[in-house]
């Protein structure tokens, strides 16, 4: 392959990375114009997408790789974005500490920024963890997933005792062949895990390389069941009922560094979900989840059609794929090599 024709792919590749970005900060900019207009009647869950959103771009802006002709100017809005969802966040979070306080005091920890802490370095899903077979129904309901999630954040019974041990949550956020909302709660316990250090729930007295191996063993078990859950949800054409999750499943997984997770094919999809309002839902309809797949239980219907949950999850995916577009070293070797590529043609 000459050097031009080189130059020539390496630039189309490039440009359309560029034009993802673009596409992905224009769905975000309509997202959080929803979101203050409408961020007094979110839920707690509704709000978090928007807190991982903020610090996905928090991060992105931090290592910023991109260098191409429209860098500096997506760049300043991603910097725009983060300022009004401070603002915006903010005040919802207030707002969520009066409407629903006991659900706010249990988890309020998720609604800090550093709570979601992004890896730099991407990582690959295995096939060869994929179960055989799955459950038909889900492995556990919402009361016991809040239950273990809030004993590791200290705000179960004994409030301020974080890391506490049971052996029934312990079994059951380990238990395999889980799909649906289970499996995405189950990597959520192991994220709230890492975060709050607790080594006793890995057997260690210290969350050290060998502790941190086992939690992302079990990260890695469970994104590699939800890449091929979402490979399936995407043969089955994207049914509306299962929309939700498939975007629950890319934003704990993009947050966990799983880059297969950022499909361009995807992106497609997700921002054609998106209503003009500027939420996530089912336009023009009440927006409900079938209640036998539903683990999570926050979650309001607002106008439109829109839901503050699929909404939530919605922007945590599309950050996810912000910060993939804006840091990744493989676009930034693409530019150099155009670069080099253009420089030899002439």
């Amino acid at each position: 392959m000459n050097s031009a024709l080189i130059a020539f792919t390496i630039l189309g590749f490039v440009s359309a990375k560029e034009s993802g970005l673009n596409d992905v900060i224009s769905g975000l900019e309509k997202a959080i114009l929803f979101f203050e207009n409408e961020y007094e009647r979110f839920t707690l869950d509704g709000v978090v997408g928007f807190r991982m959103l903020q610090a996905e771009l928090e991060d992105t802006l931090k290592r910023w790789s991109l260098s191409g002709h429209e860098a500096a100017s997506q760049f300043k809005k991603v910097g725009d974005l983060v300022r009004r969802l401070d603002f915006t966040a903010a005040k919802a979070i207030e707002t969520v500490k009066v409407t629903d306080p006991a659900y706010f005091n249990a988890f309020q920890t998720t609604l800090h920024i550093d709570f979601w802490t992004l890896d730099p370095q991407w990582i690959k899903t295995d096939t060869k963890l994929v179960y055989p077979e799955v459950r038909v129904t889900e492995c556990f309901g919402e009361n016991i997933s809040d239950r273990c999630m809030t004993q590791l954040l200290g705000t179960w019974e004994n409030y301020g005792v974080s890391c506490l041990e049971s052996d029934l949550c312990k079994r059951m956020m380990t238990t395999l062949n889980c799909q649906g909302y289970s499996l995405s709660h189950q990597l959520l316990y192991f994220i709230i895990v890492e975060h709050k250090k607790c080594s006793n729930i890995v057997q260690a007295q210290h969350m050290d390389s060998r502790a941190s191996l086992f939690v992302q063993g079990y990260k890695k078990i469970f994104c590699s069941n939800m890449l091929q859950m979402n490979l399936q949800i995407e043969k089955n054409g994207y049914p509306l009922s299962e929309q939700d999750l498939f975007l629950e499943y890319v934003m704990l997984c993009g947050q966990a560094g799983f880059s297969e997770f950022f499909k361009a094919e995807w992106l497609d999809h997700i921002l054609a979900w998106q209503l003009p309002a500027g939420c996530f839902g089912k336009s023009g309809q009440k927006y409900t989840l079938p209640k036998h797949k539903r683990v999570k239980r926050r979650s309001n219907n607002l106008k439109g059609g829109c839901s503050d949950h699929m909404t939530g999850v919605a922007v945590g995916a599309l950050g996810g794929y912000l910060r993939f577009y804006g840091t990744s070293r493989i676009l930034q070797e693409h530019q150099q090599l155009s670069n080099k590529a253009l420089m030899h043609h002439l």
